[in-house]
Parts: structure tokens; C-alpha cells; sequence
């Protein structure tokens, strides 16, 4: 089915793929034009230079001529002065027009230019180098000195002879003469004079193609900044426009050092183009910036960017006014150390990062791109057209690198917002599924159909207000449970479904009219494991006790479903709605309370009854608070020697005094608290109360003294419970052989696995252990003989008739022999006279309990009656 009908998210991710092979294909090309383009400049810088400088004067008829040049650092104003041109102060400038480096004096250049054949030669003298702020230019022959126009940046456009980037000055050199040129350079950046003699059309020509190809990455540069502008927009993310930033600080430098400066429309301003002090940090600043935008980086690499960022903030506004070492050299060491901290940086998140590898090709090309405009500074290599604008072509690329990146980055957020989208379209159809499917669940039970109480409830309300007369029944099915767990859910549900549609064509045929239609239906689901029914009482088709009759004897009868035939228990609990309630959830909750009895098949609700019951779940509810307001305390009796009197140990017995209740027999709320199984931290309080409370007794009664608390069999099957013991006897500083733990042969019996380990434990631990109430319960010789027993307490039952009854007196013995071949400590419980006690005397080494000795008593009663 699935490869017929390919599916929509399947479909999305095929198209996602052909966007990713398409983008792909887009770029390929454009590397490819750009490789080629770098690969035809260099070819021709490499291939085409000349091999070797001549040593000396140059005459060519070639259309551009290399001239050997020689420097030094004076001014031309020195030189003439003193007519120093021809003297041994001067140095040869290796490869010609490179660097000096950066100079705060002028350097003066010479170079001789000599025409020997016998016409003049008209030739313009070019320095390539626009972004030059003075050259003053002089030519010495034999007739003497000319001064020749002074250009540079800090002079007006207008100044100059052609309308072209470079600087040009046009010589004619007379037929059989020589003459020396004097040109003085300053600059505030790197001094030199890349100097070539040329013809007017070479000039135009070297012009034109140059500026071509400079214009078309130019124009790349451009492309990128729009792109990245509209993807900053559609990402709605600033940081990425630190990029924008790098490209329009390039583009800006770019036009300055091509003689393209901003003073062009301000010519009356030469001082604007000095913006190369600015666009030069601003570039250091943005890639700074821009880097931890990019690539996602640690608190401290990116606070290193953010100082490197305040540096090149200082030089941008320190080189301008040519503080000593706050120029373009230190802006240079300062950039190259954050390139190759960033270079750092993003070579170890290689493998991590999906766009690290863009973000490193951009960095080694800006980088190349710096040390070879660094290097041309200081004479390494020639100056040229390409070594001029290295580190444009540096910058430029890695600006469209960046860009791809973050074309890519905007591809996968296209992708991510088209998965979401789609997510969104299916969370919308499956909300509708979903409220569908819930308006259905307000109005049925979501495991058998039916409908649910809110229907039931809305129903009954509107008999109520209608005061139509019903009687509601709520059949409990109380062996779901274990058939759930025989058969599984889905088999138990499967049969429960089966079973209440037989029992809803049974009401539909046996009551017709009379029965109550809730939503068409006969039956509601409470739960599970409740369903009601309610019967109309004016239109009962006989009398009550007839119908009931009808209801348990179909209700009592085996199911039988296929392989299966069982019962499955139900109970019925019945309530009236004129006599037990004024709303429908009145008379649920009464029908639901009689339902519990499982005494019978069929039960009225007992107003009675339910207060009993609403008492116990008050007691249950309040049980916690009793604990800790005192409404809950202890009272101790005395276990005494029968021979002596004398006082061996006490029994802690707890009471509650309920508020409203008052006072609450043991019997009464304690296996209420086993049932619900709140019964483990009223034992920890009674332990932890019988503890603050040995101290006192101790100190009255010798250090001797022992207090014996009741425990129940959930205790002994708490995990820990040996260690909770353990710790409130530390807690308090109390030897573990002052403490009797009294456990009923009853809950013993419950679970002897259990009960023998953890017994075991406590006794290990040099608890004393006594079996409470013996004689009352089930337990073997055997079994008894398994445990770890201290003390034997004989239930008061044995007691009765005990001075007259001679059988009774040969069981009470026997009792005793059982104690004593166990080894244990025997107390009789419940001695309430003198002539019990008188009578037990006979026996040795027997301990008792009971009014005769004394009532249980509180602390301070107890001290009062101390000796």
C-alpha cells in the first residue's frame, strides 16, 4: 500500500532532496568561473613578469618599459638643494616598485630614462599605486630642473592629467639625451613607487582590463551583499549582518586603493580619503564579530573576539591621528593574530560543525590575502595590480564563501520551516481527529462504548428536575480484576463488552418503558468494573421485591462465552431517588457505597450503614493530621513479674482522641489503616513516641526497662523497615534490647516468607521479638519453631474459667511447655483479679498483664505511681 501511495512526508523529503542537488549544481559553476578567473591573473602575473630588473637606464620602443629605481631617505627638496642625485647616498629598490614599509619621513625614488634614436619619445611615466597620499615628481636634465605636477590623495581630483586610477605624468625625452626623474613619495601607509614607462594606449589598455576584471568581483561583492542583507532579514538574526558589514568595509577599501576614494564627490575634501584608517579596523572589527554569530563558540573564545574587537575600535580611532604605534601596522599584527586564533578555533570544530568548513576556507583566504598585501609593504614581493588588490580578492572570496555558508544556513532553515509546516498541517488534522475523538469520549466510555457518567448524571438530573420518580442500580463486576490478569486486558475487555450488551438486552426485554435510556443506551459505565442502570418506578412492570428478584437471578448466573464459563461476581447496590438524595450524583454516590457490600448480590442503601462508613473515611482523612497535633498519644501498662511484682517492661499502647468523635477504640480505626495501608507511619510514630519516652520511664524504673510496641504484618513487609528501626534507636541513643517488637500471630501467618526475614533481621540486630495474642491465629509448632522469638504473649482468652476448668488449665499448661521448649518469655495477657494472679504464682518465671497490676497510663500518670 505504501509503495503505491508514496506518502506526503516522503514526497516533502524527495523535493528537499532535488533543492539540495539543484543549489549544488548552482554553485558548482560559479567556483568554477572564479577558479578560472584567479587562475588566468596569476598565470599572467607569473608568467608574464620579466625575469630579470636591468641594472641600468632603459630605452624600448615596447608599450611598457621596467626602469631600474634607486632610493633614499631624504626629501626632494634636499636633494635639489644640495644636487645629491648623482652622490653614493642612493639604494637600489630590489624588484622593482616594491615596498619600504611603513614610513613617518619622505623617501625620494630616482630612475633614468634614455632615448637614443634620433626622435623624440613621448612616453607617460605611470606609478600604479592610487592609493599614494604625495608624490612630487621633478626631472633633471642638462638644461636644468622641472618641476612636474604633484598628485596624490591629499590633493583634488582635478589635479591630475588623465582621468584614470593610476598616476600619470607625461615625458618627451629629447632625441640622443637622457633624463633623471626625482619622485617623493608620503604616504601614511606603505612608502614605495611601483613605477613603469608606457605609451598612451597601453595605459588605457592595462586600465581597462584591469578594471574589468576588478569590477566583475567587485560586482560579486556586491551580489553577496544584497544576498546576505535578504538573508539577515528572513532569518530575522543581526549577528549575521557583521557580514554585510565585512563586505561594504572591502568594497569601501577597495575603491580607495583604486584611486575611486569618496573625495570624488567631495573633491574640495582630499582628507575623505583617509577612510582607509576606518575601513580597515571596521574589516577586523566584523570578522570578530561576525565569527561567534556564525559558529557557535564558548564563553571565553568569544570574549578574546570581543577584545580583539575593542583594539581595532581604538586604531580606527587612533590612526587617523597618527598616534606613534597605533597604525597600520599594528592593525596588521593585531588582524593576523585573530585570523589565526579564529583559524584555530574553526579547525577544531571541523567535524562538528556543519558550516565550519566554509568559515575556514574564508579565514586562510582572507589570511593569504593579508600577508600578501603585508609582504608587498616591505619589499618581499613586486607591486601590481594583483598584489595591490590581494587582499581584496582575499576578502572578497571569503565573503562569498561566508555567503554560500549562509545560503546554505538559510537552506536548512527553509527546510526546517517546510518540515514545520508540514508538522504543523498534521497536528492540525490530527487536532480534528482529536477533538472528534473527544467530543465522543464527553458522552461514551472510551472501553465499552456506552455512555459515560456525565451522561448518566445529566440524564438523571433531568428526571430530577421533572420529579420523575427512579431507583438507580450500580452493578459492581468485582472479579474483573482477576480475569483481566488470567486473560490479558484486551481479552477481559473484549468479554466485558460482550457480557453488558447481553445485559442491556436483558433490561430492554425484561423492563421496556420502564428502563431509563441514556443516549439510546440502557447502560452507562461508571468505570471499568461499574455500570448503572435506573428504572422508571411508576411504570415497574410488577412490584419491587418481583424485579430484584429478576435482576439477581440473571445477574448470579454463569457467563459463558465461548471456551469460557465463569462469574463474574457481581454486586448490585440500589438507591431511591425520592428517599436518598436531591441530586443525580447523590444518588450514584449512595448506590456506589451500598454496591461494596459483597456480602449479598443485591443491596439497598442504609443511611445508617453510610455513616458508619463516611465515619471511617473521616477518621482516615483526619489519621496524619492526628499524628502530629497530639490528637493521637500513648499509654503504657506494666509487664510484671507474676511471683514478685515487679516491673519488667511496659507495653505502648496508642489511643486517639478525635475531635469530634471523641474517644476511638484501637479496634476500630487501626485495620481501617491496615486496609488502606496507612498503617506504616502510625507505626514509625509510635515508635519514634515510645523512644522520647524510655528515657523517663528508665530513669523511675531502672535501665533495665523494656518497651514493647505493636507492629503489623504491612511493617513486616516493608522494604527497610528493619533500618528505619535501626535509626530512630540511634537517633534517640536507646540499645536495641530496650525495644520489644509485638507482632500478632495473625499477621505472621499472612506471609511467612516475609515475616521469618524480616523478623530475622530485627532480631540480628538485638531487637526483642514477641508473638502477641498466641493462641488466637492458625500457626503450627512448626512454623513458630522458624522464627526468631523472644517472648510468647498467651491471649486472655485462655484466661476464662481458667480457676475452675480443668481442661482449660491443661491447655493453659500446655501452653507453657510450648513456651518453654521454644525458650521464650511467657506473659499472660488479660489478668484482672486477685485470684488469677494468686493462681499463675505456681508457675515460675511467668510475666502478666492486666488491670490487676494497672491500667494503661500516660507518662506522667506512671511517674506519680512509681516507687
Amino acid at each position: 500500500m505504501d509503495s503505491e501511495h508514496p506518502t506526503f512526508s516522503s514526497l516533502a523529503g524527495a523535493r528537499a532532496e532535488r533543492f539540495q542537488r539543484s543549489i549544488a549544481a548552482l554553485w558548482r559553476p560559479l567556483l568554477l568561473v572564479i577558479a578560472a578567473i584567479l587562475y588566468g591573473l596569476l598565470a599572467q602575473s607569473v608568467f608574464n613578469a620579466p625575469d630579470d630588473i636591468p641594472s641600468g637606464p632603459v630605452t624600448s620602443g615596447t608599450p611598457a618599459d621596467t626602469v631600474r629605481v634607486d632610493y633614499t631617505m631624504r626629501s626632494l627638496d634636499q636633494i635639489l638643494t644640495g644636487r645629491l642625485w648623482q652622490d653614493d647616498l642612493w639604494q637600489h629598490a630590489e624588484r622593482s616598485g616594491s615596498g619600504l614599509g611603513y614610513l613617518t619621513h619622505p623617501a625620494t625614488f630616482r630612475f633614468h630614462i634614455e632615448n637614443r634614436s634620433a626622435q623624440p619619445m613621448d612616453r607617460l611615466i605611470v606609478v600604479p599605486a592610487p592609493f599614494l597620499d604625495h608624490i612630487a615628481p621633478a626631472a633633471v636634465t642638462r638644461e636644468g630642473i622641472t618641476r612636474m605636477p604633484v598628485m596624490g590623495d591629499q590633493y583634488p581630483f582635478n589635479n591630475r592629467i588623465y582621468d584614470l586610477p593610476q598616476w600619470v605624468w607625461p615625458v618627451t625625452i629629447a632625441p640622443h639625451s637622457s633624463t633623471l626623474f626625482l619622485f617623493e613619495v608620503r604616504n601614511s601607509g606603505p612608502t614605495m613607487l611601483p613605477v613603469s614607462l608606457q605609451t598612451p594606449e597601453s595605459v588605457v589598455g592595462s586600465s581597462a582590463s584591469t578594471l574589468v576584471w576588478k569590477a566583475f568581483v567587485s560586482g560579486l561583492l556586491g551580489f553577496a551583499l544584497l544576498l546576505n542583507l535578504m538573508i539577515v532579514t528572513l532569518l530575522r538574526r543581526p549577528g549575521l549582518a557583521w557580514l554585510s558589514v565585512l563586505m561594504i568595509s572591502i568594497i569601501l577599501s577597495q575603491l580607495i586603493l583604486e584611486g575611486f576614494g569618496p573625495w570624488l564627490l567631495w573633491p574640495e575634501y582630499p582628507a575623505a580619503n583617509g577612510l582607509l584608517s576606518v575601513t580597515l579596523p571596521l574589516c577586523v572589527i566584523a570578522i570578530c564579530q561576525f565569527t561567534p554569530h556564525f559558529i557557535d563558540l564558548p564563553r571565553k573564545p568569544s570574549r578574546i573576539l570581543d577584545a580583539v574587537s575593542l583594539i581595532a575600535l581604538l586604531l580606527l580611532v587612533t590612526t587617523p591621528i597618527q598616534i606613534p604605534y597605533m597604525g597600520q601596522g599594528t592593525l596588521l599584527i593585531i588582524a593576523g593574530s585573530a585570523l589565526l586564533y579564529i583559524l584555530a578555533i574553526v579547525l577544531k570544530r571541523l567535524r562538528t560543525h556543519l558550516y565550519a568548513r566554509y568559515y575556514a576556507l574564508a579565514v586562510i583566504a582572507i589570511f593569504i590575502g593579508a600577508i600578501t598585501s603585508s609582504v608587498r609593504t616591505v619589499g618581499l614581493v613586486p607591486v601590481n595590480s594583483l598584489t595591490n588588490s590581494a587582499f581584496f580578492l582575499g576578502t572578497a572570496i571569503a565573503s562569498i564563501l561566508l555567503t554560500m555558508g549562509i545560503g546554505q544556513l538559510l537552506l536548512e532553515e527553509r527546510r526546517r520551516r517546510l518540515s514545520a509546516s508540514i508538522q504543523a498541517r498534521q497536528e492540525k488534522l490530527r487536532r480534528t481527529r482529536l477533538k472528534a475523538d473527544y467530543d465522543q469520549l464527553l458522552v461514551t466510555h472510551q472501553n465499552t462504548g456506552l455512555p459515560n457518567r456525565l451522561v448518566l448524571e445529566d440524564t438523571l438530573e433531568d428526571m430530577h428536575r421533572r420529579g420523575e420518580r427512579y431507583s438507580l442500580y450500580l452493578v459492581r463486576l468485582e472479579y474483573f480484576s482477576q480475569i483481566e490478569q488470567s486473560l490479558g486486558y484486551q481479552a477481559a475487555t473484549n468479554l466485558l463488552n460482550s457480557y453488558l450488551a447481553r445485559l442491556n438486552d436483558f433490561l430492554r426485554e425484561t423492563f421496556g418503558e420502564a428502563l431509563v435510556r441514556f443516549n439510546h443506551q440502557g447502560l452507562a459505565t461508571i468505570d471499568i468494573t461499574s455500570h448503572a442502570f435506573a428504572l422508571r418506578n411508576n411504570v415497574l412492570p410488577g412490584r419491587p421485591a418481583a424485579i430484584q428478584q429478576a435482576i439477581i437471578q440473571w445477574l448470579e448466573a454463569s457467563y459463558i462465552e465461548g471456551r469460557y464459563a465463569f462469574s463474574w461476581h457481581p454486586s448490585v447496590g440500589v438507591a431511591d431517588s425520592a428517599i436518598h438524595g436531591k441530586s443525580a450524583a447523590d444518588i450514584l454516590s449512595c448506590a456506589g457505597f451500598a454496591a461494596l457490600d459483597q456480602g449479598q448480590t443485591l443491596t439497598l442503601y442504609d443511611s445508617d450503614i453510610a455513616e458508619q462508613q463516611l465515619r471511617k473515611q473521616v477518621l482516615m482523612l483526619d489519621l496524619e493530621n492526628a499524628l502530629s497535633s497530639g490528637d493521637i498519644y500513648m499509654l503504657y501498662q506494666p509487664k510484671v513479674s507474676v511471683r514478685d511484682g515487679k516491673t519488667a517492661a511496659f507495653e505502648a499502647l496508642i489511643r486517639w482522641h478525635h475531635r469530634e468523635f471523641g474517644l476511638i477504640s484501637p479496634d476500630q480505626w487501626i485495620p481501617l489503616a491496615e486496609q488502606v495501608g496507612a498503617i506504616y507511619p502510625v507505626t514509625l510514630w509510635a515508635l519514634d513516641r515510645a523512644c522520647r519516652d524510655w528515657p523517663v520511664l528508665a530513669e523511675h524504673y531502672g535501665h533495665h526497662i523494656a518497651i514493647a510496641i505493636n507492629i503489623s504484618a504491612q511493617d513486616l513487609s516493608q522494604p527497610g523497615f528493619d533500618q528505619a528501626v535501626l535509626a530512630t534507636l540511634q537517633s534517640h541513643q536507646i540499645e536495641p534490647q530496650n525495644l520489644i517488637l509485638e507482632i500478632t500471630e495473625t499477621s505472621v501467618m499472612s506471609d511467612t516468607g516475609k515475616a521469618r526475614a524480616m523478623i530475622h533481621q530485627l532480631s540480628r540486630a538485638g531487637l526483642q521479638i514477641a508473638l502477641d495474642d498466641f493462641g488466637t491465629g492458625h500457626s503450627s509448632l512448626g512454623t513458630l519453631a522458624s522464627f526468631d522469638l523472644d517472648e510468647l504473649k498467651i491471649d486472655r482468652s485462655f484466661l476464662e474459667d481458667i480457676l475452675t476448668n480443668p481442661i482449660r488449665q491443661r491447655i493453659f499448661r500446655t501452653a507453657l511447655e510450648l513456651g518453654d521448649a521454644l525458650k521464650l518469655n511467657i506473659v499472660v495477657e488479660g489478668v484482672e483479679n486477685e485470684a488469677t494472679a494468686c493462681w499463675l504464682q505456681q508457675f515460675p518465671g511467668l510475666y502478666g498483664q492486666g488491670f490487676y497490676w494497672s491500667r494503661p497510663l500516660n507518662i506522667k500518670q506512671l511517674l506519680e505511681c512509681s516507687p
